[in-house]
Order: C-alpha cells, then sequence, then structure tokens
C-alpha cells in the first residue's frame, strides 16, 4: 500500500500570514485602482479591508480569509506605531511657541469637538458615561488618514503643516481624556478614590518617561551608526518595536508613548541625525496594513444598531473643528477661508479610535460594547468620507503638489 502521508491535508489549514499576505495583495491593487480615479490610494485599501470582512462575516464560506485576531492585533498594532512615530518626528513642535494662538486654536477645537459629541449623544438617549468616553475618543483626527493623504497629493504648506500639529495635539488630548475617564470608572466601580490620581498619573508620566529615554538612546545609537540611510532605517524600526512592546508590558499607552517617542526624537536632535532615516517606503507599507485591517477585522454586526448616534457624533464632530478653526484662524495668522478648510481637514477618524474603544473593551466589556459601537460606525464613515474631505481641502488650499 502506497504511503500519502507526506501530502498535505485536505481541506487545507490555511495559516493566518497566507490571508494577511492575500489581503495586503489585494489592498494593494485596489489603492492603485483608486489612485488612477484621482480618488486617494487608503479608499481602495480601506474598500478591499471591507470586502475580506464581509466575507469572514459570512457572505461566502471561504476559510482563507479568516485572520486570526491576534495576529491582526499585532499587525494593527506594530503599524499604528509607525505611523505615530513618524507624525510625532514630523511637527514642528517649536512652531506653539513662535504662535501661541496655535495652541488655543488645537484646545478650542478639541473642547468644543467633546462637548458637541457629548451634548448630541446624550440629547440622543445615550447614557452619560458612554456618552463621554465617546466624546473623549471622538476628539482625535486620524494620523493615519492624515498621513496618507498629505503624503499622496505632496502637501506642503501653513494648511498642511497646523494640520499635522493639531492632529498630534488633539490625539494626545484624546488618549489622556479617556485615561482619566477609565479611572473614574475604576474608582467608581471598586471605590478605591487614590486609583484616579495613582493611575493616570503612572499612564502619562511613565509613558513619557519611556519615551523621552527611547528618544535618547536612539539618538545616542544613531550617532554611533553614522548617516548610512538604510542603518538608520533600521535603527528607527527596531526602536519604535521597543517602545511599543515595553509599553504593552509596562501597562502604559501605546498611542500616547510612541506619540511622544517621535516628538522628543525630533526635539532632542540638535544635531538632525534623524533626517537622514526617511521612513517613506516603511511607513507606506505601515498605512497599507493599517487601513486594509482595520476593516478586514471588525464586527459589522456593529453597524446597523448605533446608525443614530454615530450620524450625530459624524455631523456635530466636522461643524465643531470647522468652527473653531475658522473662529481662531486670523489669530493665528490664518485667512478664515483657509481656517475652514484647516476644520475640514480635521474631520478624519480611524482605526486609532477604535483601538482607543478597543482598551477601553478590555477593561470594561459592557462599556465598551456601548462606545465601541457608535466609533466603529463613525470610523466607517470618516476614515473613507474624512480622507476624501481631508484631500478636497488641500487641492482648495493649493498646496497639494501631486503630479
Amino acid at each position: 500500500m502506497t504511503d500519502s502521508s507526506f501530502f498535505p491535508d485536505w481541506p487545507a489549514d490555511w495559516p493566518g500570514a497566507l490571508s494577511l499576505a492575500l489581503l495586503t495583495l489585494a489592498a494593494s491593487l485596489a489603492g492603485e485602482f483608486a489612485a488612477r480615479w484621482r480618488v486617494p490610494r487608503l479608499v481602495g485599501y480601506t474598500l478591499a479591508g471591507f470586502v475580506f470582512a464581509l466575507l469572514a462575516y459570512g457572505l461566502a464560506q471561504v476559510d482563507l480569509v479568516a485572520i486570526a485576531p491576534a495576529d491582526a492585533e499585532l499587525a494593527i498594532g506594530i503599524a499604528a506605531a509607525l505611523i505615530l512615530f513618524d507624525l510625532g518626528q514630523r511637527v514642528s513642535w517649536g512652531w506653539l511657541r513662535r504662535n501661541p494662538a496655535l495652541l488655543a486654536t488645537s484646545i478650542a477645537e478639541s473642547l468644543l469637538t467633546f462637548g458637541a459629541v457629548f451634548v448630541a449623544l446624550r440629547a440622543l438617549g445615550m447614557a452619560a458615561l458612554p456618552a463621554v468616553m465617546t466624546a473623549a475618543i471622538g476628539i482625535a483626527t486620524s494620523p493615519a488618514v492624515v498621513l496618507a493623504i498629505t503624503r499622496e497629493v505632496r502637501a506642503q504648506g501653513q494648511v498642511t503643516e497646523r494640520l499635522l500639529l493639531l492632529t498630534a495635539l488633539n490625539c494626545i488630548y484624546a488618549v489622556v481624556l479617556s485615561t482619566l475617564l477609565l479611572a473614574w470608572v475604576h474608582v467608581e466601580s471598586r471605590g478605591v478614590l487614590d486609583t484616579w490620581v495613582l493611575q493616570p498619573l503612572y499612564l502619562v508620566v511613565g509613558a513619557l518617561v519611556l519615551a523621552a529615554a527611547a528618544a535618547q538612546a536612539m539618538l545616542a545609537v544613531l550617532r554611533y551608526v553614522g548617516r548610512e540611510r538604510a542603518s538608520q532605517i533600521a535603527v528607527v524600526l527596531a526602536f519604535v518595536g521597543v517602545v511599543f512592546a515595553l509599553a504593552q508590558v509596562l501597562r502604559l499607552s501605546p498611542l500616547l508613548a510612541l506619540l511622544t517617542f517621535g516628538a522628543f526624537a525630533r526635539a532632542f536632535d540638535r544635531e538632525r541625525r534623524l533626517m537622514a532615516a526617511d521612513l517613506g517606503l516603511p511607513a507606506a507599507l505601515a498605512l497599507l496594513i493599517f487601513f486594509a485591517l482595520s476593516f478586514a477585522t471588525v464586527d459589522l454586526s456593529l453597524l446597523a444598531p448605533a446608525w443614530l448616534p454615530a450620524l450625530a457624533l459624524v455631523l456635530v464632530r466636522v461643524a465643531a473643528k470647522i468652527g473653531a478653526s475658522v473662529a481662531l484662524a486670523h489669530a493665528s495668522g490664518l485667512a478664515w477661508r483657509k481656517g475652514a478648510w484647516l476644520g475640514v481637514g480635521l474631520a478624519p477618524m480611524s482605526a486609532v479610535a477604535l483601538l482607543m474603544s478597543r482598551e477601553l473593551a478590555v477593561a470594561y466589556p459592557q462599556l465598551g460594547a456601548q462606545v465601541g459601537a457608535v466609533i466603529f460606525s463613525s470610523v466607517f464613515v470618516l476614515q473613507i468620507g474624512g480622507a476624501l474631505l481631508l484631500a478636497w481641502a488641500l487641492r482648495a488650499t493649493g498646496e497639494a503638489r501631486e503630479a
């Protein structure tokens, strides 16, 4: 009798890496198809992920599209880590000292967004706690969408630079405020008041200390490596991975740690050693994976029940960001028309908001489910719709330099 044990089992047990590779290929093709119609590539990436999600949800019994949640979380986390670092090290933080009205604009648009979203959700009958958590997460503009669109249209100018700065700042506000609110929920459930002070203090200060130490260490290594581009990129990617892993081990916020890691790296880099480490190709790959996976692994059953509060969030959030940007445009040295386009550019939300809602769901599943449904439905609209609005805004201001 012939031994056939060396043949593979059938039906085959497809590895998750193959599913991820096929998704990346499909997203890449979809992105190029979108670009030929002058539509941002990330729209194609996102739609490819959405098709994978539909297949996994049950419209087709295709085992090949099943991506293990652990694999997806790791891939999204690493991609988000690189994106956040890239944003942090691209922002001109010294601009805040030279133009304090920019900080006022940032605070105003974030507070107005928070207040408007909270009031709208409460008016629709959402309980106070999930409403305030949703409003806190809703402050954040998507770093991934902003970086993807500004790179793709080669945007340069005052609106682009302000957009990068305000995005970095409102992401920091969203993470810190969410941390404070999580600590308060812990106090309410456990009755330990000290936690309300100690937990956010540890999370925020710990993330800042980790980021500052990593930035100093990375610059010391870069000083030894020199200005050889490939070696510099390898060093930067390694340190991004180290900060991401340590933040998880120490139970700090990876989002805050990585964003401030990039900021500290730029602030401490007086010898301009990071200039050789242009993260163009790694950052582009991270964006592709991030957008494709952000919709490939979500529960699509969350869309229908939360459509009304999500629609309210989308409308009042965009209006609040435009209103604050216009109101303070003149004070910050910007024409009111460009201030309006700046507000439009702050509209995008993406999987960074989903990551914050998932962190909430891990600690408090019931509360996380309420918040996550609204956030996901809003991201579903504002990842694609926000990207189109941002591209429109950059073209309208004349700052897009695309071929």
